[in-house]
């Protein structure tokens, strides 16, 4: 159930931000430390976007997997506490 949820939200976003995007057809000058490029609003929202998404994912991996060291650590020190009674 919790993941039907996740991804309902994450659709009902995407959906959000294609309206939002569609909406800005507007050009304008994006200022890169080496460079600069005319592209159209809706474009940077998404990438924009897709670059917050992928930070977030990268972000909560780390942490997952940062939990998860940790939960094998702890089981294997129970695991070997019970052997020792």
């Amino acid at each position: 159930m919790k993941g039907i949820l996740t991804v309902l939200i994450i659709l009902v976003l995407l959906a959000f931000a294609f309206v939002i995007g569609t909406q800005n057809e507007t050009e304008i000058t994006v200022n890169y430390l080496i460079a600069q490029a005319h592209i159209r609003v809706s474009t940077l929202i998404a990438i924009t976007l897709t670059l917050g998404v992928i930070i977030g994912v990268l972000i909560m991996s780390a942490s997952w997997l940062r939990l998860r060291v940790q939960l094998l650590s702890a089981r294997s020190k129970i695991n070997s506490l019970k052997k020792e009674h």
